[in-house]
């Protein structure tokens, strides 16, 4: 990517320019965070209210094959937005709990069609009880009218059209969470529709959760891992992996702090902070390509609902941003 060339300033106590601070949109107000901090309080909710029994993929993965006719599972991946691999995962633990069998198409030999078992079939209606406590704690900070104009609004994002949305509904009637008007489904579906657009503007240079470091760090200060972590909402384990690659890049450089030798501090290089402006307005740009199916007045009023969904406090004034 080009670079932009820096502005003038005093340098500060980090070698970098104060004047470079990057005046970018925060965390609070960034969709791409948001969904992503969304995501996590559905998967806490998840966990404590259905349990570890059955994830959130794998209730999905019963309830197209519960809905829809002659499913296998390409098209139970297809239904339920998972990739080829994911979906290979999740049918496999399934039938190794005895969940789901297959058995051969009565027209077409190399297709082997997913059946629930009775097991799993007596067990539907429980999981579907508890999958839609999950949904309705998820939107808790909404009222009624609010909480489902945010589903509609997310079907826009995910969909581009109510007409789209409303063509995923399943053919036959069952005892399910139906997914196209599921907030935890519709964030997952808006995550990956932010993944897509993501990977066209940057064309794999930088992904959203290593500009969501970078950008954790664009003040110029050196802060530690753990901070990085909280600021953008990635695990320990995550935040150690991209540090490490952006460093191999020479995005950011890592020292011992001096006081704890335990911990390690980074900060951006003056490279980095000179093209964080251009990379700020690409972030820009795939965010209002995210939300270009909403009306005019539509944007700030989901960000809004989506920030108190994702348990996000009111927006400060610290220039930090997230992809």
């Amino acid at each position: 990517m080009r670079a932009l060339p820096c502005r003038a300033g005093s340098r500060g106590a980090e070698g970098f320019k104060v004047a470079d601070r990057v005046a970018a949109p925060r965390f609070e107000t960034a969709p791409g965070h948001l969904l992503r901090r969304a995501q996590q309080v559905h998967t806490d909710l998840w966990s404590t209210i259905v349990g570890p029994e059955l994830t959130g993929p794998q209730y999905g993965t019963l309830v197209a094959v519960a809905g829809w006719p002659e499913v296998d599972q390409k098209r139970a991946g297809e239904l339920i937005s998972l990739d080829k691999s994911t979906t290979a995962g999740v049918v496999a633990r399934l039938e190794k709990k005895g969940w789901l069998t297959r058995r051969p198409h009565p027209r077409d030999g190399r297709r082997r069609l997913l059946t629930l078992t009775d097991r799993a079939r007596a067990n539907l209606p429980v999981w579907t009880s508890a999958a839609a406590q999950v949904q309705q704690d998820l939107l808790e900070p909404l009222d009624v009218d609010q909480a489902q104009e945010f589903i509609r609004q997310l079907q826009l994002v995910v969909f581009h059209s109510e007409t789209e949305a409303l063509s995923e509904a399943p053919i036959r009637t069952e005892p399910v969470v139906q997914l196209a008007g599921s907030p935890g489904y519709l964030i997952r579906r808006a995550q990956q529709v932010h993944a897509t657009i993501w990977s066209t503007v940057f064309g794999g240079d930088l992904t959203g959760p290593q500009y969501a470091v970078m950008l954790a760090v664009a003040n110029g200060e050196s802060i530690d891992q753990a901070l990085i972590g909280a600021r953008a909402s990635l695990d320990s384990s995550s935040v150690t992996d991209i540090v490490a690659r952006l460093a191999e890049k020479g995005w950011l450089v890592r020292a011992r702090d001096p006081v704890d030798r335990r911990r390690m501090r980074v900060r951006l290089t003056q490279p980095a902070m000179t093209a964080m402006p251009h990379l700020s307005r690409s972030a820009q740009h795939v965010q209002d390509e995210l939300l270009r199916g909403l009306s005019a007045d539509g944007p700030d009023e989901f960000i809004d609902r989506l920030r108190r969904v994702a348990r996000v406090n009111e927006p400060t004034r610290d220039l930090v941003a997230a992809g």
